[in-house]
This record gives structure tokens, sequence and C-alpha cells, in this order.
């Protein structure tokens, strides 16, 4: 086989058009991905403020339950 400076030359002309067509989608990719980045960040932090609330509520179900389990005895004693 025998390859010339002609088919060198072919092959880096289209690795230049290819190129030069990545180079040009470069700035959207780029800006898709900011915007993909800054959405994924408030989306984060939706489901942390979510979270911190169920949290909360659970908390507040599990003293009031605290709170009724001691209270059980006592309620108990006073029914006839």
């Amino acid at each position: 086989m025998r390859v010339t400076l002609r088919d060198v030359y072919t092959l880096v002309m289209e690795m230049r058009t290819v190129l030069e067509k990545l180079n040009q989608n470069l700035p959207t990719t780029a800006e898709r991905l900011e915007k993909h980045e800054e959405e994924t960040k408030e989306q984060i932090a939706d489901l942390e403020t979510r979270l911190r609330k169920v949290e909360a509520r659970m908390w507040q179900i599990l003293g009031i339950a605290g709170f009724l389990a001691a209270a059980m005895p006592i309620v108990l004693r006073l029914l006839p």
C-alpha cells in the first residue's frame, strides 16, 4: 500500500472541516452546559428546602408521639 502526500492532504482537509464544525458548535454547547448547571443548582436547592421541611415535620410527629406515650399512663388512670 502506498500513501501519497495527496492522500494525507485530503485527510487533513477533512479533519479541518470537522474541527471547524465542532468549533462553531462549541459556544452553544458551553452555553447549554452553563444553563444546565444553573437549573441543576436550582433543583438541588429546592429539593434541599423540601427535605428540611420533611425533617422538621418528622421531629414534630416524633415529639407528639413521645408526649402521648408518656401521658398515656396518666390518662388511663383517670378513666373509670
